[in-house]
């Protein structure tokens, strides 16, 4: 199985723990569409809907999708105050509707799904989201994708650099994100979701290409 931590492939003989088959099964049977997870939305819906419209597949990215042999399901562990949720969720929304070759299965991480979480956690040791886990036809685990690619990761770290050069006047510099003052850590936040878009397709090519690097 081919797991993919923030972008980086981790090709490894052990497979992260996994979820049982009935556990898998309930977790289809909770899930929301990617439909339902919008409309279900309280924050950052219309940055959901116009990252949907924004992405658009290529004739050769269309031709991938369409020659795969059957659905694959995809079990999503989501929130939509989550940037990186925001960024690339609708990515696979659109390949989901544009070519029915993937079906989303979307669960909120928090509070009922931390059994989930805790079987597919990052390098770090943690959960993080989105986690991305893909399933083919019987049920079996192709792969992992957590959070967002390895450029889209080295872009931010520039963005937040620009971000504090824009803002010498507050401390918090090289501090956690969760060091910071509330005030400053929501702008900071905000001025990095308005950096986003810009690497809107960036991200969605280096995304497919996980993708297919788990498929095959």
């Amino acid at each position: 199985m081919k797991n993919f931590y923030g972008g980086m492939t981790i090709m490894s003989i052990q497979k992260t723990k996994g979820i049982s088959q009935e556990r898998r099964e309930r977790a289809f049977q909770e899930a929301l569409t990617y439909q339902q997870f919008i409309n279900s939305a309280k924050v950052n819906v219309d940055r959901l809907q116009l990252n949907f419209e924004q992405y658009t597949l290529s004739e050769q990215e269309l031709a991938y999708f369409e020659g795969l042999s059957g659905q694959v399901n995809v079990l999503v562990l989501a929130h939509d105050w989550c940037g990186d949720v925001v960024a690339n969720l609708p990515l696979f929304g659109k390949i989901e509707h544009e070519t029915g070759k993937l079906k989303l299965h979307i669960l909120l991480r928090d509070p009922d799904n931390q059994d989930i979480a805790a079987a597919y956690l990052h390098e770090d040791g943690r959960n993080h989201i989105p986690t991305y886990v893909f399933f083919n036809g019987a049920g079996e685990e192709l792969g992992l994708f957590i959070e967002r690619p390895d450029q889209i990761t080295d872009l931010s770290s520039g963005w937040k650099e620009d971000f504090w050069n824009l803002h010498p006047e507050w401390d918090g510099r090289g501090k956690a994100l969760s060091e910071l003052d509330e005030d400053v850590r929501k702008s900071l936040f905000d001025y990095l979701k308005e950096q986003r878009p810009q690497a809107r397709e960036q991200e969605k090519t280096a995304i497919i290409e996980i993708i297919r690097s788990i498929l095959g």
